[in-house]
């Protein structure tokens, strides 16, 4: 059996790794380019490729090095590799972003495993068309959102990124999230503040688009994405809170400049971290689901507590 070397993750790796990607039946943001390359350094990714799969590796909860199953076809012969791998480097083997549709090959392999529901880190997943809509008491509080926007922002616009506004929206983001690094310690933010400004230099390899939403022709909002088979994946938004209803505009003009094409039927806004406001917002918008993510012991249940790092 070979050897599993694991190499630092790095941004030079898209178009090697890319063909393991964008999973469509999973619809799992963390495997996507977005999903993984935004958040590399923050969870310390590395991977390694043995024959037919990708393994990615990470460091959870601050000192918990934890894996993916493997990416590839036959992912039950691909966790032997992850077996002895662990076993030699006296590890025990953690599995992390798992779904609730590997939950049988898990149980089947590790029987003694503990698994463990991460609510904090659950996709919200939403049907396009009924955010395109807006139609219904669902929706009864975005669609009073966006119509004090309208009333109050009437020289609004919303513009695709591209070169002609790529400077302003670089701006905006060194400024919105400097601003909010300052107002709440979170490493995170400090993170998301480089890699948005990454993906913006990038648009092309990260295979993102994005938009912007202005007032009087100054940026207050700005959203990020990619497709992956029928979903598209929101990963990134930010709004000034000062202009009424910057959020919810902002969410409905970007799917109406990205997301009319019928093949893109799901919309997947990504987790909520544990923010309670952030919570309260995605429920608002009427998810048809919640995408379960698990992290699993395969030894059985952990010693103590263990506390996420963002």
């Amino acid at each position: 059996m070979s050897k599993l070397e694991f190499k630092d993750l790095t941004l030079d790796d898209i178009p090697k790794l890319r063909p393991w990607f964008c999973n469509p039946p999973s619809r799992l943001c963390d495997f996507t380019i977005g999903g993984t390359w935004m958040w590399r350094d923050l969870f310390t990714y590395s991977y390694a490729i043995v024959d037919e799969w990708l393994f990615l590796r990470m460091v959870i909860f601050e000192d918990l090095v934890a894996y993916s199953l493997p990416l590839g076809p036959n992912r039950e012969a691909g966790i032997d590799y992850l077996i002895e791998h662990t076993k030699a480097s006296g590890e025990s083997l953690v599995f992390s972003i798992v779904g609730k549709g590997d939950l049988p090959l898990i149980e089947s392999v590790f029987p003694a495993a503990f698994i463990r529901p991460e609510r904090d880190y659950f996709d919200y997943l939403y049907e396009t068309q009924d955010l395109l809509d807006l139609v219904g008491r669902p929706h009864k509080s975005t669609r009073n959102h966006i119509s004090k926007f309208l009333r109050m922002y009437q020289d609004y616009a919303f513009e695709r990124i591209d070169e002609s506004n790529l400077a302003e929206a670089r701006t905006f983001i060194e400024t919105y999230l400097k601003n909010v690094v300052l107002e709440k310690d979170y490493p995170s933010l400090l993170e998301e503040r480089i890699k948005v400004l990454e993906v913006l230099d990038n648009l092309e390899l990260y295979g993102m688009f994005g938009g912007v939403l202005t007032v009087s022709g100054e940026i207050v909002g700005l959203s990020l994405g990619e497709f992956c088979g029928d979903t598209l994946f929101v990963h990134t938004e930010k709004a000034l809170t000062d202009f009424a209803g910057a959020y919810q505009m902002l969410m409905h003009e970007f799917l109406k400049s990205f997301a009319t094409d019928p093949d893109i039927v799901y919309v997947n806004r990504e987790d909520d971290s544990g923010d309670e406001g952030l919570r309260r917002s995605k429920m608002s918008y009427n998810p048809i689901r919640l995408i379960e993510k698990y992290t699993v012991f395969t030894e059985g249940e952990p010693a103590g507590d263990e506390k996420d790092c963002v």
